[in-house]
């Protein structure tokens, strides 16, 4: 074993010997006389430039698409917030979409004053105690609302960036930074400068009390969430005085009394260039793109900014034990604080966090999961610039106490402090870490974050890049001091107990009435924006009979080649269409592989063999498709096939642990029926299929225990007996490729057609509507309307495509715009038209909303009104397929992806890039094209609704005049 682990490393360590000199910072100035800094062997190829003004702006270069992820970040999250008015960080965030005194607007002279006035009634609102006091001044605030909604361009700054073919256009606040990001076409790079100088300089709060209820919305939403509070109160416990102990989001008692005066001041203080940063990843070029950022960025002014001095936390010296209870299954966290980010802490602790549990070979791992002494288990780091923190989480198994979890959790962490972990895990960690940043390198848009962290972090480029290095030359020793030293009775642990919610807490809301939505209306700048003749980047469609290598190798048996021209990664897939649909046990045997050896390896053995090798091996089985996937450096690409055929054709029952696989998996189901997100889901399979579904369709408990796990291996062995797909993405030639497959993939002569299988109708509502509510304990109330429409038909896939862009979702879409920015009705709302994956099955149609109980009535009629009655909106649908041209344009399906699209087209029975006929379409459709469109498939269908609330607080006279009201139990859509 030990000789085999040493081979292993052989080629691991000489891909990552040049990667483990040192990193030197360099000052260089480039043609044009800009300064920047670069750092010799990095791998982003970086550079980090400073402008006069203070900005930072950090340039990297990827070629696989003439696209750029473009992000901007500030400095400015909850954590700096003034105590007594917490919440600003995320409403400026929000706010920052709303245009300003150029986008936006129609006459800035006229909605100005009223926005003025609204200012200042917020602040009398603010500071008034009285309740029917404030009711009167928020009315006259709706009222101005209304009038100062007339000169606004709805969604203008959405719009606009739609129109460049921009596409994952959204913002995030943290505890230190808010971060702003899109990703742009190579050539709208000037005018997404342009665009977004306009927004950082000339920030308007328009429309602020429905935005304001889009915020209330999004709090209660948390509040709903068992997990998001139990993090929350771990949080506090670690933190007492440090501002990481309060939500990002703000308390309750700030969030109802806004200020539009202490948002412009935070504003001022923190949005300044020198506090700032932008991030630019993708296929663009370093000189000209700097003297762009320069152009527009440079025109900040930079202002004096002292960082502020945050409260000191004391040690902690006794475990702090806190609960949280909420209908959600029961679970555990704790957590240890440590020093911040950059410090020594951060290095350990991320290494003996993975030593613990790195999703393969970790303590955790072994000893807890894979022998199945709790129902799951995990430990994670996170570090911020003052502190960080271990966290450490658990599920119970049927009759364990959470404390009974926590034990053991903490017995694992005491193996380190003692040293029962084996040397070689700290060498194997950084090179599946390094391994996993080489993939990760292949999309800008990481990039493009790992860049801006280092900024809102404090930290160097150099320092970054050599984190691994100075993580593998910890010695086990040192492992072992540092526990003894920093691990003891200082952690938090929260709870997380099941029952009923007594102290949710809950924002009630103000009336207002709905703005208007003004489509048609367009600002002076946009109109300047769009008339800017862009020279267009033509589209590549890909011809998958050239592009993609294929070949049989038996009759039945089809392999596929993707050359990986990147890095020396591989990833290896055997695909069999063959799933539940086809076999109820097929995906239980699958499930059952982890927790089993071999004839050769004990199941702890094989798992520290795979992770010795910095091999990856997945085994996933859907309805009707089973993935086995093996990945890693490619020259491990033989040991890698070797060991996933022994492992699939040589995995070894076990009565005990299948005994015990099946008492998790029955916990596990009644977990689910606790959980809000496994309960929607739930629901809208039955939307779907109605009582016969695929959700429904399982082995009953009885059924599970009575099962020889012999027969769930013999599957597993047999799999590869069945006609198949194998694609190799990585540098290896097809030769060397098909050679190894020759010698180690276990075939039979003649390889079995597949078993057939079984067939799902969806639900035919013609003749009406139905509505089915399952009760559950939260405040807000999540609808999902559902529909089948006409068989698949490669045709309407562009219309398809044009309907989710221009009505169903993004921030500019016409569900959007009515339901959350005119009516605030719900934090979220869309719909769409889903085409079916695979030629025989149906499309569907579906709307949702996430909204408060008390608003269900209005914000569900409104959608369904909407879907019913579509408005015509000229421009906003040009620039939708405007949009989808643009995206096309620039858009290219690389070599990683291109087996995938091939497959994906091929289910539907089409043997080219379907993204020409979308296209042409999009250039070609007009409105009257799309209204008959949507006559036809949309309008006067006979909706399902799924309803998931609190059945006390639900208007069933509401819900009645949609249709038939059913209350659901959970066995009923379940199925147990």
């Amino acid at each position: 074993m030990k000789r085999l682990f040493s081979l292993s490393l052989a080629g691991i360590l000489v891909l990552f010997s040049c990667q483990q000199s040192t990193y030197q910072t360099k000052q260089k100035t480039d043609s044009n006389g800009y300064p920047y800094e670069s750092v010799s062997n990095d791998p982003y190829k970086a550079r980090i430039y400073t402008l006069e003004n203070g900005l930072k702006v950090y340039l990297t270069r990827n070629l696989d698409e003439p696209r750029v992820a473009a992000l901007i970040g500030v400095k400015a999250g909850s954590t700096f917030e003034d105590p007594n008015a917490t919440g600003l960080a995320h409403y400026m965030e929000h706010m920052m979409f709303k245009g300003t005194s150029k986008v936006g607007t129609t006459d800035w002279e006229a909605e100005s004053a009223l926005l003025e006035q609204i200012s200042d009634l917020f602040e009398k609102h603010r500071v008034t105690d009285n309740i029917d006091a404030k009711k009167t001044i928020y009315a006259q605030i709706d009222s101005l609302s209304q009038i100062a909604a007339t000169y606004v361009a709805t969604n203008e700054f959405d719009k606009l960036n739609t129109s460049m073919g921009a596409s994952r256009v959204n913002a995030g606040t943290s505890y230190e930074s808010t971060v702003y990001m899109c990703e742009v076409p190579k050539n709208e790079l000037e005018r997404w400068a342009k665009l977004e100088h306009e927004r950082f300089t000339g920030l308007v709060l328009r429309l602020f009390h429905t935005e304001l209820e889009t915020v209330y919305e999004e709090f209660n939403m948390y509040q709903d969430m068992d997990g998001q509070r139990a993090f929350q109160s771990l949080m506090e416990g670690l933190f007492t005085n440090h501002p990481y102990g309060r939500d990002v989001i703000g308390f309750p008692e700030h969030l109802k009394n806004p200020s539009m005066e202490e948002i412009y001041k935070f504003k001022e203080k923190f949005y300044i260039p020198n506090n700032m940063a932008i991030t630019l990843a993708g296929d663009l070029e370093f000189e000209p793109t700097i003297q762009l950022v320069d152009q527009y960025f440079g025109q900040m002014e930079k202002k004096p900014y002292t960082e502020p001095q945050l409260a000191k936390e004391e040690p902690i010296t006794a475990p702090i034990i806190k609960e949280v209870v909420g209908p959600d299954a029961e679970s555990m966290e704790m957590a240890f604080r440590f020093d911040g980010i950059g410090s020594e802490d951060e290095l350990m602790v991320d290494l003996i966090s993975s030593i613990l549990s790195n999703g393969q070979a970790g303590l955790i791992d072994l000893n807890l999961v894979q022998k199945q002494k709790v129902l799951s288990a995990s430990s994670g780091s996170w570090f911020m610039r003052d502190h960080g923190i271990h966290i450490f989480s658990g599920k119970p198994r049927e009759g364990q106490t959470l404390e009974e979890v926590k034990d053991l959790l903490l017995a694992e962490l005491d193996k380190v402090k003692q040293g029962e972990f084996e040397e070689w895990i700290i060498e194997a960690i950084v090179n599946k870490s390094r391994l996993s940043f080489m993939q990760a390198l292949e999309y800008p848009f990481y990039s493009a974050y790992s860049l801006m962290n280092e900024f809102i972090s404090g930290q160097s480029h150099a320092d970054v890049l050599a984190t691994l290095d100075k993580m593998k030359s910890i010695t086990k020793e040192q492992v072992v001091a540092f526990a003894n030293a920093k691990y003891a009775d200082n952690y938090a642990l929260v709870y997380k107990r099941t029952g009923d919610n007594s102290a949710l807490v809950k924002v009630d809301k103000p009336e207002i009435t709905a703005v208007p939505v003004n489509r048609e209306l367009q600002s002076d700048f946009a109109k300047s924006f769009l008339a800017e003749e862009i020279s267009d980047i033509n589209p590549v469609f890909v011809d998958f009979n050239t592009k993609l290598h294929k070949q049989e190798l038996k009759p039945g048996l089809e392999f596929f080649h993707s050359t990986n021209e990147n890095n020396g990664l591989f990833r290896l897939n055997y695909i069999i269409d063959l799933g539940k649909n086809n076999s109820l046990q097929f995906p239980l045997a699958v499930d059952y592989l982890p927790l089993l050896g071999t004839n050769k390896y004990s199941p702890e053995d094989l798992r520290k063999e795979l992770f010795r090798y910095g091999l990856s091996l997945s085994v996933n089985a859907g309805n009707d498709r089973c993935y086995v996937t093996i990945s890693g450096l490619d020259e491990q690409l033989e040991q890698g096939i070797s060991m996933m055929e022994h492992i699939l054709h040589n995995a070894k029952a076990d009565q005990a642990s299948y005994d015990e696989f099946v008492k998790g998996i029955v916990k596990k189901r009644d977990d689910a029926k606790k959980s809000q997100g496994r309960i929607f889901n739930a629901m809208v399979d039955f939307g779907i299929y109605g009582k016969k579904s695929p959700g429904k369709y399982l082995i009953s408990n009885d059924e599970l225990q009575a099962i020889d796990p012999s027969d769930l291996t013999k599957q597993l062995n047999e799999m590869t007996y069945y006609e198949h797909k194998v694609y190799y993405y990585g540098p290896s030639s097809t030769e060397t490729v098909t050679g190894l497959l020759a010698q180690h993939h276990t075939t039979p002569d003649q390889l079995a057609e597949l078993p057939e299988s079984l067939e799902f109708k969806m639900r035919d509502n013609s003749s009406q509507s139905q509505v089915y509510v399952v009760d559950y304990d939260i405040n807000q109330a999540n609808i999902l309307l559902l529909v089948k429409d006409t068989p698949y038909e490669t045709e309407l896939i562009p219309y398809a495509e044009v309907f989710n862009n221009y009505f169903g979702s993004g921030l500019s879409s016409v569900v959007f715009q009515e339901i959350r920015e005119s009516k605030a009705l719900a934090y979220s709302a869309g719909a769409g038209y889903v085409t079916a994956s695979k030629k025989n099955k149906d499309n569907f149609i579906y709307g949702n909303l996430g909204t408060q109980a008390d608003k269900l009535s209005i914000a569900t009629s409104t959608l369904t009104e909407l879907m019913n009655e579509m408005p015509r909106a000229e421009m906003q649908f040009s620039q939708a397929c405007e949009g989808i041209v643009k995206q096309i344009n620039t858009e290219r399906i690389t070599n990683k992806d291109l087996f995938w699209e091939y497959m994906s087209n091929n289910d539907r029975g089409i043997d080219y890039d379907i993204r020409k006929d979308v296209y042409n379409k999009a250039q070609s459709i007009t409105l009257d094209d799309f209204e008959s469109f949507f006559n036809e498939h949309i309008k006067g269908k006979n909706f399902t609704y799924m309803v998931l609330g609190r059945k006390g607080d639900l208007d069933k006279k509401a819900l009645s005049k949609l249709g038939k009201v059913n209350e659901l139990a959970l066995e009923d859509i379940f199925g147990y």
